[in-house]
C-alpha cells in the first residue's frame, strides 16, 4: 500500500443482494412477476421460484388481468399508471413489468416480504 493512498478506517460495505426478481434499470426498475388470473383476491402471494407473484382478481381474456396487473402494481409504488409497462409475458403467465421512476432504495422500501414458494 502506497502512504500516500488515502486511508479509510471504515470496512468495506456488503453487495446488495437483491431478490432474483428485481433488477435496476436506468428508467426505473423491472419486476419479474407470476401472475395468477382469476384470483379471489388481487395482492402479492410470495415467490414462485424466481419471480415475485401477483393474483389478480381479473379473468385472463381480452387483456384485462394485464390492465389489472398495471393499476395494481401504479396504486403499489404510487406511480402514474402510464408509467408502468408491460415489457414481457403479454399471453403469458410470466410477465416483465417496468417501473419507471422508481428508485431502487424506494422499490425495495415497497417490495413486500417474500414468503417461501407457495404451491
Amino acid at each position: 500500500m502506497s502512504p500516500f493512498a488515502p486511508k479509510n478506517d471504515k470496512p468495506p460495505l456488503p453487495p446488495l443482494s437483491l431478490p432474483p426478481f428485481l433488477k435496476p434499470m436506468p428508467e426505473g426498475l423491472l419486476l419479474s412477476l407470476r401472475v395468477q388470473p382469476g384470483a379471489r383476491k388481487t395482492g402479492w402471494a410470495g415467490t414462485h421460484g424466481q419471480q415475485l407473484k401477483l393474483m389478480v382478481q381479473a379473468p385472463p381474456v381480452e387483456e384485462a388481468a394485464n390492465q389489472a396487473c398495471l393499476i395494481f402494481l401504479a396504486q403499489w409504488f404510487g406511480v402514474k399508471k402510464a408509467e408502468v409497462l408491460l415489457l414481457k409475458g403479454g399471453k403469458s403467465r410470466s410477465k416483465s413489468f417496468l417501473v419507471k421512476g422508481l428508485g431502487l432504495e424506494k422499490g425495495l422500501s415497497l417490495i413486500p416480504d417474500q414468503s417461501p414458494d407457495l404451491p
